[in-house]
């Protein structure tokens, strides 16, 4: 088996040698049963002792949760979102690179490798987690995320965790503004404010509509914004009704599909679009008529539509005028 593939995710944080070895490479080589020790994230001159251990995957779900304030939103995470690493683990067994998890309040609560939590349960593989008591709060923040690095949270994640942020510099007695959440994230305040915006207009079921999360960038996020600002209703209703839309129909790619559900939910004249379905009582065909336009909208299922049955409707189309 070739040692770097998808499921060796590497996060490595840390820029200083460990061990005369980088961090990386100390937990590419742990194995379960291994005690290592590397450098706490929020402190070098403080220790963190880690357990290496294999959790067995019936078990990840009830052992395992992911810390709090991890930038990754668990609900938003499907087969999709982790299809890069999900073939290698499937075919391994187990994430072959470690998580990284905190001993704390009786749980085991995992800051670096949930994507490979979702994963491993989803490939029904054990998960390989290296697990210590000695993480903290900010320990905690700083490898939750350092993780993102692999692949970054989408725009409303980020969003998320800025308003988070936010709230813990009202606490602090600070205004909160754009300008001193990027100040800390380390990004433009116009970055915040529209992952903030997309965060905070955007409904969870807006995003469950792509293939992943991270085809609502800011562009994109933009236009869903100004539909649904644009008419609220009339763009709800199309988040509702889309799903169904699109349920008979293939696209080639993920961007693709992506963008028919963009031009779906934000094209103008579908705002205004009324269909009204006509019942044939058959299975196989629908009909839709246009309640402004009058125009019929007729799909046929390819399983009837025999060659035969093509030539008699192209026959009869011909005679329309």
């Amino acid at each position: 088996m070739a040692k770097k593939r998808k499921n060796d995710t590497r996060i490595d944080p840390f820029a200083t040698a460990v061990e005369n070895s980088s961090l990386d490479q100390l937990l590419e080589q742990a194995q379960a049963g291994d005690v290592i020790s590397m450098p706490a994230p929020s402190d070098p001159q403080r220790t963190i002792r880690l357990t290496c251990e294999v959790i067995p995957h019936a078990e990840i779900e009830q052992r395992t949760k992911v810390y709090g304030k991890n930038r990754r939103v668990q609900a938003l995470l499907t087969e999709k979102s982790v299809a890069d690493i999900l073939p290698a683990i499937a075919e391994d067994g187990r994430n072959q690179h470690p998580a990284l998890a905190w001993e704390h309040d009786d749980g085991l609560f995992v800051l670096a490798g949930s994507r490979r939590r979702k994963a491993c349960i989803l490939a029904k593989a054990d998960y390989l987690v290296l697990s210590s008591a000695d993480f903290n709060d900010e320990d905690a923040k700083i490898l939750a995320v350092s993780s993102d690095q692999y692949i970054a949270p989408s725009l409303w994640e980020l969003g998320q965790a800025y308003v988070y942020t936010r709230d813990e510099l009202q606490q602090q007695g600070k205004k909160g503004s754009y300008r001193e959440i990027a100040a800390l994230e380390g990004v433009s305040h116009t970055a915040i404010a529209d992952a903030i915006k997309a965060y905070e207009c955007l409904p969870h079921d807006v995003l469950a509509l792509y293939p992943t999360a991270n085809y609502v960038g800011r562009e994109v996020a933009k236009k869903l914004i100004q539909a649904k600002e644009k008419d609220a209703e009339s763009f709800n209703e199309r988040v509702k009704q889309c799903s169904g839309h699109f349920s008979d129909q293939h696209f080639d790619s993920d961007d693709k599909a992506a963008l028919a559900v963009t031009k779906y939910l934000c094209d103008v004249e579908q705002a205004g679009k009324r269909t009204q379905d006509i019942d044939l009582g058959n299975d196989f065909v629908r009909v839709q008529k246009h309640t402004k336009s009058g125009d019929v909208t007729i799909k046929i299922d390819n399983k009837v539509l025999t060659d035969k049955r093509f030539a008699q409707l192209a026959k009869m189309l011909e005679s329309f005028n």
